[in-house]
């Protein structure tokens, strides 16, 4: 483990020949930089129309986990492209595996926010929703990107309420 974040593909992060890692510091060629992370937990509100009063809201519970993760890629042409290739890649083939990952194949590890860390596996894993790049003209030897990662899975890990001692590890 390099750098204190990374994104890979099939499996554990250690065992996985697919993966990006991030801040890695000192080979910047070999590596993004990730700038933020927005983690997005939105709530399904489900809203019941009361005529001549207000509405009569639901709580449906949680609708979705979704990470963002916005970076750069230094050098682009000295790396050989391989970050922005295997992205790619990642953005064209297949976001599951029926028979290891069916809920997703990507990985995440977050040294500075673990709670949102996941191995893949048979019941949990995130999928690649979209990934983006940005070339700015005035800035040379740079590409930003955006990657979008959805969880699916049980969000619950089975388990209790926080307040009941429930972590709600992945």
């Amino acid at each position: 483990m390099a750098g204190n974040s990374a994104i890979w593909r099939d499996g554990t992060e250690a065992a996985s020949t697919d993966k990006i890692e991030f801040n890695s510091g000192s080979t910047p060629n070999d590596s993004g930089n990730i700038m933020n992370t927005v983690v997005d937990i939105p709530t399904g509100i489900a809203a019941n129309e009361r005529p001549g009063q207000i509405d009569k809201l639901q709580d449906t519970g949680v609708s979705g986990v979704t990470v963002t993760v916005t970076g750069t890629i230094d050098d682009p042409e000295g790396d050989g492209s391989t970050i922005t290739h295997r992205f790619k890649q990642w953005g064209l083939q297949a976001k599951t595996v029926a028979s290891t990952f069916p809920k997703g194949r990507f990985g995440l590890r977050l040294d500075d926010m673990a709670e949102f860390d996941m191995t893949p596996n048979t019941v949990k894993g995130y999928m690649l929703q979209n990934i983006s790049f940005t070339r700015d003209g005035i800035t040379k030897g740079k590409i930003a990107f955006t990657a979008i990662l959805r969880f699916n899975g049980d969000v619950t890990n089975g388990g209790a309420e926080p307040n009941d001692g429930g972590q709600y590890e992945w």
